[in-house]
Parts: C-alpha cells; sequence; structure tokens
C-alpha cells in the first residue's frame, strides 16, 4: 500500500513541476504594441514572379491586429501611445500620434511620427478592419494599402522614380 501511495505523491509532484514549467515558458505579452506583423509569403519554385513598377522597391504583405487597430479607431478609448510600425524585418518604430480626427464616410484620421527618425510624417486612415495611409521616414517612403479580404500590403516606393501626374 506504500508504494501506491508513493508513486501516486510522485505523479502528483511531477504532473505539477510540469504544469509550472509550461506556464513558465509562455510567451510574455510585449510592452510594445504592434499594429501588423509582417507575413512571410510562401515561395515555391514554379511561381512565376508578377513583373513591379519601377518606383516599387518592396512589396510585403502585413496582418493587422485588430486590438491594436480597434483602439486607435474607437474614439472612446484614449489614444494608444506606444504603437510600434514595422517597416520592414529588421525596421520598426514606435510612433508617437500627433492626433486623432474623425474624417468623412465613418473613417478615422492618425496623424503622427517616428520621433526618433530625423524626418518622418505618418498619415492612416482607418475604416472598419482596414488601413491605407502614407509613412515618410527621412528620405524613404511607405503606403499601405488594402487588397481585400481583411488583407493588406506594405510597399516601400521610390520617389524620385514615380510618374509625374
Amino acid at each position: 500500500m506504500r508504494n501506491r501511495i508513493t508513486c501516486r505523491g510522485l505523479l502528483r509532484v511531477g504532473l505539477t513541476a510540469l504544469l509550472l514549467c509550461t506556464l513558465g515558458m509562455a510567451p510574455r505579452p510585449s510592452s510594445e504594441t504592434h499594429l501588423w506583423e509582417l507575413v512571410s509569403a510562401p515561395s515555391s519554385p514554379d511561381q512565376r514572379q508578377t513583373p513591379r513598377q519601377p518606383w516599387i522597391i518592396l512589396e510585403q504583405k502585413i496582418r493587422l491586429h485588430q486590438t491594436v487597430l480597434d483602439a486607435l479607431r474607437d474614439p472612446e478609448h484614449p489614444v494608444p501611445s506606444g504603437v510600434v510600425l514595422d517597416l520592414t524585418s529588421e525596421t520598426s518604430h514606435e510612433m508617437v500620434i500627433d492626433s486623432r480626427t474623425p474624417g468623412a464616410l465613418s473613417t478615422i484620421i492618425i496623424q503622427g511620427h517616428f520621433p526618433k527618425a530625423a524626418y518622418s510624417d505618418i498619415t492612416l486612415v482607418i475604416k472598419d478592419r482596414s488601413i491605407a495611409g502614407t509613412i515618410r521616414m527621412d528620405k524613404r517612403v511607405f503606403r499601405i494599402q488594402s487588397i481585400g479580404n481583411d488583407e493588406h500590403l506594405l510597399v516601400e516606393l521610390a520617389p524620385e522614380k514615380l510618374p509625374h501626374d
């Protein structure tokens, strides 16, 4: 009888230790709030690359974080701080929101800047679950556009190669 109690006790201790280790390994919530994450596109050898316009440097699919988007969109919610924009896999910047104003057709217009950049200007327009806008940072220009089905594209542009109006 003593062996059964010891085995049960050992099993209970082992399961408790396993549970505590699992909880300790859980990802910690980030102190930063990323508006989106970059989505890596699956590549296959037989997949044809579509030719790009000469003014497009980089195109990257992004997935919006709806909780951050909701906080930016909701006028009853305080203006969030610490919102991070991921421009490339190596470049992320915290945005300072200068204004959040209602726009036409139930949109919200966010204007801001990157405090660590010499020059920056951010304009984002949010409508429902979509976002569009322009980000200028030093000499770089990025455009965010909705491509349908809750998907978005982050495009880096070469302004000197854009066609004239």
